[in-house]
């Protein structure tokens, strides 16, 4: 007996289109790790932020900048599709300036596989569904002139883009949970 797979059929959200669209401008402005063990069940809510930093389930960088890229995972297609798009491998590079102050904290979080990512561009915050890895680095180079900073490459796979989220408020505009 044979069987035949016609194709999967997933549910469609509605496009949105206005005249005048709401920008968000870029740039990562702010980053954070949240523990895999803790569950937002509203990331726009103060409260939920307070306990989770409380408990350091997370970690909140509100001062920092960085960027990131997402490279498509592509899959060999069957039949008549040549390929297929199986997820996104995301890749950010982020900055901070507590060099002497964080050492023990990147050494620490470099060698942990319990922590998601999150970022925070312009008023939206953006959170990982999947465990990252984290890189960090505080390459110094040869100007007197340049501070030496934490340069921390962080990388996840998933299968969507993370959507935004409005960013909660009083969150990222001050150093909380953080000595």
């Amino acid at each position: 007996m044979s069987v035949y797979y016609p194709g999967c059929t997933t549910s469609q959200a509605d496009p949105i289109c206005t005249d005048c669209p709401t920008k968000e401008l870029g740039d990562i402005r702010s980053f954070f790790f949240v523990r895999d063990t803790f569950t937002f069940t509203d990331i726009t809510d103060t409260a939920e932020w307070t306990t989770g930093l409380n408990a350091k389930d997370i970690f909140v960088f509100p001062f920092a900048r960085g960027t990131m890229e997402m490279a498509e995972n592509l899959q060999p297609g069957f039949g008549d599709t040549v390929e297929t798009l199986d997820g996104y491998e995301f890749t950010a590079t982020v900055f901070e300036p507590q060099y002497s102050s964080n050492c023990n904290f990147w050494n620490d979080i470099k060698r942990s596989k319990e922590w998601k990512f999150g970022y925070k561009t312009e008023t939206q915050v953006h959170l990982s569904d999947t465990i990252a890895t984290i890189i960090p680095k505080a390459p110094i180079a040869d100007d007197k002139k340049q501070s030496v900073i934490w340069n921390a490459i962080v990388k996840f796979t998933q299968e969507d883009i993370p959507c935004p989220s409005d960013q909660p408020t009083g969150v990222f505009d001050r150093c909380i949970g953080i000595n």
